[in-house]
């Protein structure tokens, strides 16, 4: 998809609308209260924050994000600055998990049939999945075939969990977010860090 604008020559894509709305709403906040919120490393030009076990710079001049040499995709970037523009406190998980189907009250579009989708390529590989879901710093746990806690952000954690079909049952997903979720991310929000969440998993896995 493209927009066209009258009176201008040039046409950007629905993908470069995005982005650039995303840097300009970026840069209305002020980001010194984030450097001393996340006590975030920092200089004049630049500002890093830790996601899924990476670490990603922010150019504070013109609100690019970058992982390394690469430039960060949509959900990446919608779930960073979603973070670092609505926190006012610095994350206190209660032990209260509760399914994506629980906190978006506002939609009744909560099937996670896209991330099986997502999965697809680790199934009959649950060692694998296990093994990337280490890679990203998560602990075991004990429901599902593939069971973890992995952090997201300092502070943030999503309970992971995967069942493999079986002659009975298709394959099924769930991401569990604590309660306190809700005081740091919109729920549409939550959709972008399960994205990322499944793309690092194949990424660390070295499959697609």
């Amino acid at each position: 998809m493209t927009v066209e604008y009258r009176n201008q020559e040039h046409r950007e894509s629905k993908a470069e609308i995005l982005r650039r709305q995303s840097k300009e709403r970026f840069l209305k906040y002020d980001q010194e209260k984030m450097i001393s919120l996340f006590h975030l490393p920092h200089d004049e030009e630049s500002m890093h924050i830790d996601f899924l076990g990476q670490t990603y710079t922010i150019n504070r001049k013109n609100g690019e994000l970058m992982q390394g040499a690469r430039l960060a995709d949509l959900d990446e970037m919608a779930s960073i600055y979603e973070f670092l523009t609505t926190a006012t406190h610095l994350p206190e998980e209660t032990g209260d998990w509760r399914s994506i189907a629980a906190l978006c009250t506002n939609t009744t579009d909560t099937s996670l049939g896209r991330y099986i989708e997502y999965l697809q390529p680790f199934e009959g590989k649950l060692p694998l999945m296990r093994e990337a879901c280490q890679k990203l710093g998560g602990i075991p746990a004990n429901k599902g075939d593939v069971s973890s806690f992995i952090p997201v952000f300092d502070g943030i954690t999503v309970w992971f969990q995967y069942w493999e079909a079986d002659d009975e049952f298709p394959a099924s997903v769930q991401f569990l977010w604590d309660a306190s979720i809700v005081d740091f991310f919109r729920w549409s929000i939550l959709w972008n860090i399960m994205t990322c969440i499944t793309n690092r998993m194949k990424e660390v896995a070295g499959i697609e």
